[in-house]
């Protein structure tokens, strides 16, 4: 049961919720009694166990919303890395998505406006859950009961958690002179509050992910009634990636200051927890099916809303639409299968083929790691069930006039993504946002920064390497993977057998023979950490975010060239796709996007970021 009862109370949690939140962004009122005192209202309807838990899931409805993973958040994390490229049908249809690709944001953009937005009312309606816990501790729960304080514990530890978590967003995207509130909004002057001193919100989240780790007990609660909810695990997990990254999200901070050695003891005591472990299939992280699994540390939860029409406004469930949302995402519709005659999608961006040449190959140049099969659309690979209801390869999926010429260098992301056409396609495959195989590679890394533990580093990256050379054949049953060489695994060299061979991965020759993507040799285990990185989390938002730690890393020999990919991106996209426009990354610029003009207008006290 991974959805604890969302939509059955979130409609009128919602309404008080916002309610309360519009009514201090009005700066006058009627001089009337307009309340129905028998209705449920503020300062009455949290006074009780259930209404203090409707509270939290509250906060939990945001990460569903549009400015959350339901549709912006998954391009705002990929689209700007080297792993993605947008499509000819982003650019004509859906500019937004390519325009982040490009590196040509401006302070108008919806889709970011409505992510800094999302993830304000994430911080709101955590505060307002916090608040009304220490307001009604002794009313509705008995803290002296060991039942009563492990709910009081858990719901404070969830609500503190997921600030953490809109703080770390909104610093990783806008920086951190931003507003910041530990408290819920007050109105009036309030809306004009100035941007918090820097450095200030990085020790803030940090103190959110301790204190939500200090305060959550369960590690899992997988098959259980609380499934889906954060754990210590989910806290310990971003309070590790918010060490590593403190380069980048605290502003008093400089290249070179990440907490290895912190980070490093965060990640062992998940790791040492033994509750975690690597699910023998792949693909079990990306699908419907096995959700909340013994592999994920946090998902963003989605089901198909059966009350709802997921996005279509006239039916009443409209993405922005504060009281009705559906519990959908639309990630597979825009961020998986091509728009061609066997399926109906939009398709906005794909895989580059930085990415898809990242993938190890043999001697002839077949890809030997089954992960790029089980995650992407690429030939060789998986069937799809198209509109004539039959299950049709790579080849059929990319044909038709447009599609042929670039066959070979057109793919599809076929993580969150059901092999098939459906008459919806909203999506209710959950986003798992932070996953034991990560935690696994960032320990690694913890161990080359903190202590030069090479043996150590491998180890761990083995273990990794391993669940992806297993035999998957009785795990993957649909005809869309049935009876391909790829399940059958046992392909990838060892850590040490890639030192001995030295591979060069990720090199992209452009038609005319110039080199794009200069590739790198796995000579190194921090080059074969880095591969690994790129081919076991690709599209699950965290490779522009490393590769700005490591730009960030004056320890690393590749620190210099770590950003070549995105300072060539725009060649990379003419290549796959004869579309240009995309700008030379710069580091000063583009780290960042800009502070919406929304924001900028309505509160004076604000100004912009670098890239304003």
């Amino acid at each position: 049961m991974k959805y604890w009862n969302f939509m059955k109370h979130i409609k009128t949690y919602m309404g008080i919720c916002l309610g309360s939140l519009l009514m201090t962004m009005s700066s006058c009122e009627p001089d009337m009694d307009f309340n129905n005192p028998s209705a449920d209202n503020e300062a009455t309807y949290y006074n009780t166990k259930e209404h203090l838990t409707y509270a939290v899931n509250g906060a939990y409805n945001i990460l569903q919303r549009a400015g959350g993973w339901a549709r912006w958040m998954p391009f705002m994390l990929n689209a700007r890395s080297d792993e993605y490229v947008f499509t000819s049908g982003a650019a004509a249809g859906e500019p937004e998505t390519a325009r982040l690709s490009q590196y040509n944001v401006n302070a108008d953009l919806g889709s970011v406006s409505t992510c800094y937005q999302d993830l304000y009312v994430l911080q709101y309606a955590a505060n307002l859950a916090l608040e009304k816990l220490e307001a009604n501790q002794d009313g509705a729960f008995d803290l002296n009961n060991e039942d009563d304080k492990k709910l009081y514990d858990r719901l404070k530890g969830e609500a503190i958690f997921l600030r953490g978590l809109s703080r770390f967003y909104l610093v990783y995207f806008w920086g951190d002179e931003i507003p910041d509130r530990d408290y819920v909004t007050t109105g009036e002057g309030d809306y004009m509050l100035p941007p918090a001193e820097p450095g200030a919100i990085y020790q803030r989240m940090v103190k959110d992910f301790q204190d939500a780790a200090n305060l959550l007990s369960d590690w899992s609660y997988e098959g259980t009634e609380n499934e889906g909810r954060a754990t210590k695990g989910s806290a310990l997990a971003f309070l590790a990636k918010t060490y590593m990254a403190r380069p980048i999200l605290d502003g008093t901070a400089k290249a070179g200051d990440a907490e290895w050695a912190l980070a490093k003891d965060v990640l062992w005591q998940i790791i040492d927890s033994h509750q975690y472990s690597l699910m023998d299939n792949y693909r079990d992280n990306a699908t419907e099916d096995n959700e909340n699994n013994a592999e994920s540390l946090f998902e963003v939860q989605f089901c198909q809303s059966v009350e709802t029409d997921g996005f279509n406004p006239a039916a009443n469930g409209d993405l922005n639409d504060w009281v009705v949302t559906g519990q959908n995402t639309i990630r597979e519709l825009e961020m998986s299968a091509p728009n061609s005659t066997e399926s109906a999608r939009w398709w906005n961006g794909q895989p580059s083929l930085a990415l898809y040449n990242e993938f190890e190959r043999d001697a002839s140049g077949k890809i030997i790691d089954p992960r790029a099969y089980l995650g992407m659309y690429i030939p060789g690979g998986c069937n799809f069930l198209g509109k004539s209801g039959n299950w049709i390869p790579y080849e059929v999926l990319f044909s038709g006039d447009t599609f042929d010429e670039w066959r070979g260098k057109w793919f599809g992301c076929r993580k969150y993504s059901l092999d098939q056409v459906r008459s919806k396609e909203q999506s209710g495959i959950n986003d798992r946002l932070i996953r034991y195989s990560d935690i696994l590679l960032m320990y690694a890394e913890c161990c080359l920064e903190a202590d030069n533990d090479e043996a150590t580093a491998k180890k761990y990256i083995q273990m990794v390497r391993d669940r992806a050379n297993k035999n998957t054949e009785a795990f993957n049953t649909t005809e869309a993977d049935l009876g391909n060489d790829y399940l059958k695994g046992n392909t990838l060299p060892t850590v040490d057998e890639l030192l001995q061979q030295k591979p060069v991965v990720g090199r992209v020759v452009g038609s005319n023979g110039d080199v794009i993507c200069e590739g790198m040799e796995l000579n190194s285990v921090r080059r074969i950490l880095k591969h690994e990185y790129s081919v076991e989390l690709y599209w699950e938002g965290w490779r522009f975010f490393n590769l700005m730690r490591w730009y960030n890393n004056p320890n690393d020999p590749d620190q210099s060239i770590v950003l070549n990919n995105l300072k060539n991106k725009n060649a990379l996209q003419v290549e796959q796709t004869n579309l240009t426009g995309t700008q030379v990354f710069d580091y000063s610029r583009h780290l960042r996007v800009p502070i919406p003009s929304t924001e900028l207008s309505t509160n004076t006290n604000m100004h912009g970021n670098s890239a304003n």
